[in-house]
This record gives structure tokens, C-alpha cells and sequence, in this order.
């Protein structure tokens, strides 16, 4: 009896604009129903325990998004995760004018803005 794929898990950062830039990629793709969502909030108990996970499985410290693309393999950095799963849909990602509008318009400032933040002490 075939057991059917598991899905791949999206680990997105609630407030993380990269996360936003994958979540938006998959959703405008019409990608969505590929993935499961798993959402990481800093405020959640667990968050700390998830990104240790995160970094174990990448060999690098954790950064958001990251996708297990398949058991145990997993991916970060959101331009390489959309190039990914766009290169698996045969999707032009300039074809996008949801995707465009917020990397040329609302991701730079959010990028300028994080970038003016004190660093914590």
C-alpha cells in the first residue's frame, strides 16, 4: 500500500518580512496547498527549541524561512526557496505582481528600517 508524500514544512517568523516574501511567493503561485505552514513566534515557549532544531538541521545558525523540502533536507533563504519551488512549477516569478510590488516597494523600506534598529543589548 503507497503512502502518500508528506508535504513540506514551512517554518515562517510571524513579523519576518522574508517569511512574508516566501508565504506570498507560495500563495500567489497558487503553491499554497505544496507546504505546511508552521508558524514561529518569538513570544511562544517553544520558539527557542524550534530554532535550535532549525540550526542543527541546517548546520547554521536558524534563520526564517526555512523549509524541510524534504524529509530531513532542509533550506533557507527566501529568494533560493522561491527559485526553488518556481523552477519546480515552471513559474516565472517576474510574472508576479504581488510578489513584485512588495520587493520593489514595501520590503526595502522594512530593510532600511531594520537596519536603523539599535542592536539588542
Amino acid at each position: 500500500m503507497a503512502t502518500a508524500p508528506t508535504k513540506a514544512k514551512a517554518y515562517l517568523k510571524d513579523g519576518c518580512p522574508f517569511s512574508f516574501k516566501f508565504w506570498l511567493f507560495m500563495v500567489e503561485a497558487g503553491l499554497a496547498g505544496q507546504i505546511e505552514i508552521i508558524r514561529c513566534n518569538e513570544n511562544d515557549p517553544n520558539f527557542e527549541r524550534s530554532k535550535e532544531k532549525l540550526s542543527a538541521a541546517l548546520g547554521k545558525p536558524a534563520s526564517f524561512p526555512t523549509v524541510e523540502i524534504a524529509r530531513g533536507r532542509y533550506e533557507s533563504d527566501s529568494d533560493r526557496l522561491i527559485a526553488h519551488y518556481a523552477s519546480q512549477a515552471g513559474i516565472d516569478v517576474k510574472q508576479l505582481p504581488l510578489l513584485a510590488f512588495y520587493k520593489e516597494t514595501i520590503l526595502p523600506q522594512v530593510e532600511e528600517l531594520h537596519s536603523m534598529k539599535e542592536p539588542d543589548q
